[in-house]
């Protein structure tokens, strides 16, 4: 976490800083910064300029400026804070108290808006003119024929091509265990032996599972999550779930129903 589903909240609440103009940056981390522009370009690239939209591209939160972009990455704890307030009360695997020591980088707007990103394991960026073209389709949108070219003749997990941002942007560790389960996709599956059939319906199950788990508040609130504990059991087949890596990543899954 987050994922593009905690980057679409978060998007909404930078919405408010459309049409707005910036008045100042707070760059609290040196390491913070990414890209080949120092935290000077940056200042110049962005200050009394207005935003012109908000926008998301996968996990990437996307503020454009007249020339330039500003690219917001949250990484694994990141949240974005409007005002004082989180756009997100609780994310997984870390800290949910608000500190000052926390914060990373910081907008000011001529109307008074703040808007802070704190990340407590500062694993987020910030960059101006991020590389959007390196990142895949977004998850919200993704079509059969967007996810047939990113799965057909890959010999890779299916599990490996969902996770992979330059194939498909947005989809992090919890939301593909659960789009697998939903699927009744094995995660080891080698991602070229699926059918047509197969690819379409995970298409649909990608979109819908993203829908439904906006809907609730955020990308830990799926069906499988309260079982990816020791013991947990399939909410399907009611047997023991499997807790193994698949490529790299820690992965629940039901060999009962997932083949």
């Amino acid at each position: 976490m987050p994922e593009a589903i905690e980057v679409e909240i978060y998007k909404k609440i930078a919405e408010r800083a459309s049409g707005q103009k910036v008045a100042g940056v707070v760059i609290l981390d040196d390491n913070y910064l990414r890209g080949e522009g120092t935290e000077k370009y940056l200042k110049n690239e962005i200050i009394d300029k207005q935003v012109q939209q908000v926008r998301r591209h996968g996990k990437l939160l996307l503020l454009d400026f007249d020339s330039s972009t500003l690219g917001i990455r949250f990484g694994m704890t990141g949240r974005l804070v409007a005002n004082g307030v989180p756009a997100i009360e609780a994310l997984l695997y870390t800290t949910n108290l608000l500190d000052s020591k926390h914060e990373r980088f910081v907008l000011h707007f001529a109307n008074g808006l703040v808007l802070c990103v704190s990340d407590p394991r500062r694993f987020g960026n910030v960059e101006v003119n991020p590389d959007e073209k390196k990142l895949g389709p977004d998850a919200y949108t993704i079509t059969s024929a967007d996810l047939a070219r990113v799965l057909t003749s890959s010999r890779a997990t299916i599990k490996s091509q969902l996770l992979n941002q330059t194939k498909i942007a947005g989809i992090g560790n919890l939301l593909c265990d659960e789009i697998l389960w939903r699927s009744g996709i094995s995660p080891k599956k080698e991602a070229g032996l699926m059918s047509k059939k197969q690819v379409e319906s995970l298409a649909k199950v990608i979109r819908n599972t993203i829908e439904n788990l906006e809907e609730r508040g955020g990308s830990h609130l799926g069906d499988l999550q309260k079982n990816r504990q020791k013991n947990g059991v399939c909410p399907i087949e009611k047997s023991a779930l499997v807790r193994e890596s698949v490529s790299g990543r820690t992965t629940w899954w039901c060999p009962a129903h997932q083949v």
